[in-house]
């Protein structure tokens, strides 16, 4: 059932793309997968500040 919702919400070729980023992140030292993580959570909030302002 949870699997359904998620492909409802989450198109199959960005759930790929997710999979494929948490693969790395796990083979990853813990320092660079911060370092990674944070990037990407600025990257978003950039984004989601950028729809705002549109």
């Amino acid at each position: 059932m949870a699997g359904d919702v998620l492909e409802m919400a989450i198109p199959k070729e960005e759930q790929e793309e997710i999979k494929e980023f948490i693969s790395t992140l796990l083979v990853l030292p813990k320092e660079d997968r911060a370092v990674l993580l944070s990037n990407a959570n600025a990257f978003r909030v950039r984004r989601d500040i950028e729809k705002a302002k549109r």
